[in-house]
């Protein structure tokens, strides 16, 4: 399975957070037509380093639609997973403990979890059924964590990406 091109997935969350905050139109209308535009510019100039990095363009991204984190009707809480770095299960509760923190208190709420494909499989290697089943483990394992951890009566969402 090849690479997800950066962009694509950026338009993926853009449309997701539209739905998800029922945020306004036109915000989506914007972060779609520059998204057209870095797709297309980067397709014309054909440079590798212009990709753009999904985890800070995704926090902008969630800004963009859910507003500033303290005055926004939704909580929000990014976590973003450097490639290469391990999945063990302490590390991963530890993790989703600081950002369930983040999230307390809010009846609404948002978390999302970029970089977790290219952790398990980095630049050189291949997606094999081994990455997808690891892949799946930690997802179920964030998804039961967020869940403990979770106040009784929140609505709260979980975007892995």
């Amino acid at each position: 399975m090849p690479r997800r091109d950066p962009v694509e997935q950026l338009r993926v969350l853009n449309e997701l957070l539209a739905r998800a905050a029922a945020s306004d139109p036109e915000r989506a209308e914007h972060a779609r037509r520059a998204l057209d535009f870095f797709s297309d510019e980067q397709a014309r100039t054909e440079d590798a380093s212009m990709a753009p990095s999904v985890g800070a363009c995704a926090r902008e991204l969630a800004r963009l639609h859910l507003g500033d984190p303290p005055e926004g009707p939704i909580a929000f809480s990014h976590w973003h997973i450097s490639e290469g770095q391990a999945c063990d299960p302490l590390w991963l509760r530890s993790e989703i403990v600081t950002r369930m923190h983040e999230l307390a208190g809010r009846q609404a709420a948002l978390l999302l979890v970029t970089g977790l494909r290219e952790a398990l499989s980095p630049i050189g290697t291949y997606w094999t059924r081994t990455r997808q089943l690891e892949y799946q483990r930690v997802c179920d394992s964030i998804d039961g964590l967020v869940c403990a951890w979770a106040s009784r009566g929140s609505n709260l969402q979980v975007v892995v990406i």
